[in-house]
């Protein structure tokens, strides 16, 4: 599956929950991403599965996101 296949995914299984207060703890928080990122995010304006996942776990902490959802490990080199 790819990222933007994962993206969508993931978004489909929270876009009722996920709040714009998540987006606020996010920002609050110190989050790298600006507030305009993350609510593009949020709407599916930008396809960023990282941020997207980072937004769930603020805004919904019970829910856990699925292994295959999450994004792809990059190797590292030696």
């Amino acid at each position: 599956m790819t990222e933007k296949q994962k993206f969508l995914h993931l978004l489909a299984f929270v876009c009722e929950d996920l709040s714009t207060d998540a987006v606020n703890k996010a920002v609050r928080s110190g989050h790298e991403a600006s507030a305009t990122q993350l609510m593009a995010v949020r709407h599916g304006r930008i396809m960023n599965l990282k941020l997207l996942v980072d937004l769930v776990r603020i805004g919904l902490p019970e829910y856990e996101v699925p292994a295959d959802l999450l994004p792809a490990q990059k190797p590292q080199l030696t």
